[in-house]
């Protein structure tokens, strides 16, 4: 399957759950009305929303063309609307990624079953930063009637039958959530992760480091050397140039250390609510 197939099915997919009418398009595009609270989303216009509200107008919806082939013929297109093409670093993809980020941050859904338990699921990026980066995402899933943590549970959780809506005559159990007690479990489960990752590029990363620290007080060494051979009569303050000196090197190896020197981030990405029939192992 090609990148530009894959983004016309997300697109399609997200099209789709923001409740867009998708229009006749050729084969391979899409045109799509979009609802106002997607428009805002999509677009970069926050004036113009600003005077349709404040005038009461009520403006026909967006309509989007969208290509994911350079090649595209396009037969027919709605009055008035341009035909945009869509790759992975275009502006509306970008976009697009913002959107179903922000709306996916937090959810609720429910297996289509009789019997549901309730399970706090959370996924969570970490980052090993220096001067390079290294990101990969974990899941965990936490059953509320037990405690019990299970990780690596997105890869089991679309293969389940989710919905949005709870199932008709569906039993939930009630649960009382303690979530500080959810939320520590997290973070406990983030450390054991992290500390059973190989951590060889923090070591080398410090050696990349030094090596760097190293080059730069030999450059400022010699900018240093240099200013106190000069003649005298270019010189208004040796005392005063050597400070300058200094004082610059100490900020460029403070800045140095402060981009590359190896550290760990994590950020929480979504957290969802979601009712199973079984545990998700």
């Amino acid at each position: 399957m090609s990148m530009q197939t894959n983004l016309y099915e997300y697109c399609t997919r997200y099209f789709n759950t923001v409740g867009a009418t998708f229009l006749p398009a050729e084969e391979g595009a899409l045109c799509i009305e979009i609802p106002r609270d997607v428009d805002k989303e999509l677009t970069d216009r926050p004036f113009y929303w600003m005077w349709v509200e404040a005038m009461n107008e009520n403006p026909p919806n967006t309509i989007l063309y969208l290509t994911f082939r350079p090649d595209m013929q396009i037969q027919t297109i709605p009055e008035g609307v341009k035909p945009e093409q869509i790759t992975h670093g275009s502006y509306r993809m970008m976009r697009i990624y913002s959107s179903a980020k922000s709306r996916g941050t937090f959810a609720a859904v429910y297996e289509n079953s009789s019997r549901l338990s309730p399970y706090a699921v959370f996924v969570v990026k970490i980052s090993f930063v220096s001067d390079r980066r290294i990101d990969f995402l974990e899941s965990y899933a936490i059953d509320l009637t037990t405690l019990q943590v299970y990780g690596d549970v997105m890869d089991q959780l679309i293969k389940r039958n989710l919905q949005d809506d709870r199932p008709l005559r569906a039993q939930i159990l009630p649960v009382p959530i303690d979530m500080d007690q959810v939320f520590s479990l997290v973070l406990q489960c983030v450390k054991y992760d992290v500390e059973d990752r190989d951590h060889s590029w923090a070591t080398e990363a410090h050696d990349r480091l030094e090596k760097e620290l190293a080059k730069l007080d030999h450059y400022y060494q010699s900018c240093d050397t240099n200013a106190e051979n000069k003649d005298s009569t270019y010189q208004t303050d040796e005392a005063t140039s050597h400070w300058s000196i200094q004082a610059e090197q100490e900020l460029r190896r403070a800045e140095l250390i402060w981009r590359t020197e190896p550290k760990i981030e994590v950020r929480p990405q979504q957290m969802a609510l979601v009712y199973l029939a079984t545990p998700p192992a």
